[in-house]
């Protein structure tokens, strides 16, 4: 494959990724009254618990007095509290509350839910063909993820 076919097919799985993000942002969630970045602290929250508030800024690509601002927000909603750190008592970590987690599972549920009604659309043969490709690329879109966690760099708009 020369250098041209490559730099396709990289612009071709660029652009489908971008019609996933589209379809999900635009079609499957259910914003409601909060902010994609609130909604995006939240499910961080919900995959890996409770964080420190710097940590928290870092893995989300925001400033430390931005994240804190809205956590401060997202505390006056009920949505998370701040719980000690076990491993420092004079630290504090910001944990979803009882009312966010059933918040954000419910979201959760809603949009496969959606999701799922899509599906059902699919010609038998396109459902095959998804499901096959999805074996495929959810490992490696696992690994991207992973290096992009690890990755110094933060997502920028």
């Amino acid at each position: 494959m020369d250098e041209l076919e490559r730099d396709q097919g990289r612009d071709d799985v660029t652009e489908a990724f971008d019609e996933v993000v589209r379809l999900m942002i635009r079609h499957l969630a259910d914003h409601g009254s909060l902010t994609f970045t609130a909604i995006m602290c939240l499910g961080r929250l919900y995959r890996d618990g409770p964080t420190r508030l710097t940590e928290l800024a870092a893995v989300e690509g925001s400033s430390q007095p931005s994240t804190s601002q809205l956590v401060q927000r997202l505390e006056r909603q009920g949505l998370v509290e701040r719980v000690k750190d076990p491993q420092d008592g004079r630290a504090s970590l910001i944990a979803l509350s009882d009312a966010g987690r059933t918040l954000v599972a419910t979201r959760l549920r809603d949009r496969r839910g959606r999701l799922a009604e899509l599906l059902e659309t699919l010609s038998p043969e396109d459902d095959a063909s998804l499901r096959l490709a999805m074996n495929v690329a959810r490992p490696i879109i696992q690994r991207l993820i992973e290096t992009a966690r690890r990755s110094d760099k933060p997502a920028r708009s």
